[in-house]
């Protein structure tokens, strides 16, 4: 009998196809043979974000991922840090999704997955309207995608912006403006962020610096959590994000990945500095203000790059109000707005995705995407479906979060 057996993924694709290794959980399975219902083999092999192999041959995220060469980049890393990238070397180590890695941020892969069920491709716009560190707009870049990122904090607009350059660069540029870190560092090492590097006159370089920049801005998040001092981790870090950047170009260069535009915009979902009928795809996720307050997590980046975190607050999704009740009050008025600019700049039928989890102790029981449901109906979105995925690393504020898809039917 157990020679009889066939595993799962032998029965759904069959023998010529293979997954990636660690695509194990349900709603990845769900999204892989959603995948392979939707795009045909040469667009499986070109496009797909969870298949190794399709009819036998390797697929270009497998391929891409195994050229960053992740083990020579994490070279002079801590044991922990480099097992947490080499895990993640299929999900969220590619590319440059790396530089910097964001708490509570997307996984790329399921993004990716996600552009390819929804059947956004090169010609049509994705955006990402509370976009974090633009793990949308990178996605949909590798892609040949082109993307809009939108979100308040100015850190999270710097880190859009070098994530997105760093995929398609000059990297002779990048290599002679780094040649002494501690140089660099001497610079850097101020209250605030020097001029030079905020306002470089010299644009075409502007771009380069502020990689050094974001450097930088992780080396003082890595010093704070260990005893090692920025003097002592900058150099490592930089080298890191140089490292991940050559690397990745040697990748796009020998693969000939056409990489697509991204348009990084400080501005608030609540009011979108966009026209009617602009995108054809909407992917994003709310703050998820309720397990973390992300102003408080980037104090430390915003401050620096002399920002107030008051007039942020105030303005930001989730981060106002006194007591529960008061709070999602807030919350929900908020989200209701939000939901009605995004059908406002979405095209008639396209698609929008919400990503969005609950902590039940932090809500009292109530639902987030429950709710979001309902106001998402109410200002006229065809709800579609509701697909879980449990969360790995905030096992201890939220298990799992929705996908939920709408359709906006205008």
């Amino acid at each position: 009998m157990i020679t009889k057996h066939k595993p799962i993924t032998e029965r759904l694709f069959g023998n010529n196809y293979q997954l990636i290794d660690g695509t194990d959980e349900i709603f990845e399975l769900d999204l892989a043979l959603w995948e392979y219902e939707s795009l045909s083999k040469a667009e499986l092999v070109n496009r797909s974000a969870y298949f190794k192999l399709v009819d036998g041959e390797e697929t270009t995220h497998f391929k891409t991922c195994n050229l960053q060469n992740l083990e020579e980049v994490h070279k002079n890393s801590s044991f922990r840090t480099k097992v947490f990238f080499l895990d993640g070397k299929y999900s969220t180590g590619y590319a440059t999704h790396s530089l910097f890695p964001y708490r509570g941020k997307f996984h790329p892969q399921l993004i990716r997955a996600l552009l390819n069920i929804l059947e956004v491709k090169p010609g049509k716009i994705v955006l990402d309207p509370m976009a974090g560190s633009s793990t949308v707009a990178v996605e949909a870049n590798l892609l040949g995608i082109e993307a809009v990122s939108v979100d308040l904090s100015p850190f999270c607009g710097l880190m859009g912006r070098v994530k997105s350059f760093a995929l398609d660069l000059d990297f002779k540029i990048l290599d002679s403006i780094v040649r002494n870190p501690k140089e660099i560092l001497e610079k850097l090492k101020k209250e605030k962020v020097p001029e030079y590097f905020k306002n470089n006159k010299d644009d075409k370089k502007r771009n380069y610096y502020e990689i050094i920049l974001l450097a930088f801005l992780d080396t003082m998040g890595f010093a704070s959590r260990s005893s090692s001092s920025i003097d002592k981790l900058f150099p490592r870090v930089l080298e890191r994000y140089v490292s991940t950047i050559k690397y990745f170009q040697e990748a796009r260069q020998k693969l000939d990945l056409k990489i697509g535009k991204s348009k990084i915009i400080e501005g608030s979902v609540l009011n979108l500095p966009m026209e009617e009928n602009s995108v054809d795809a909407i992917i994003t996720s709310p703050p998820y203000s309720f397990a973390i307050d992300y102003l408080k997590n980037d104090q430390p980046q915003l401050e620096y790059l002399g920002h107030n975190l008051e007039v942020l607050r105030q303005e930001m999704i989730g981060l106002q109000g006194r007591g529960v009740e008061n709070k999602l009050e807030i919350y929900f008025d908020k989200m209701d707005t939000a939901l009605k600019e995004m059908k406002r700049v979405s095209k008639k039928n396209s698609p929008i995705v919400i990503i969005i989890g609950t902590n039940d102790i932090q809500t009292n029981g109530v639902r987030l995407e429950t709710k979001v449901i309902e106001l998402g109906e109410k200002q006229g979105l065809k709800f579609e479906l509701n697909l879980k995925k449990p969360i790995r690393g905030l096992q201890n504020t939220m298990k799992e979060e929705s996908i939920l898809f709408f359709t906006n039917q205008k």
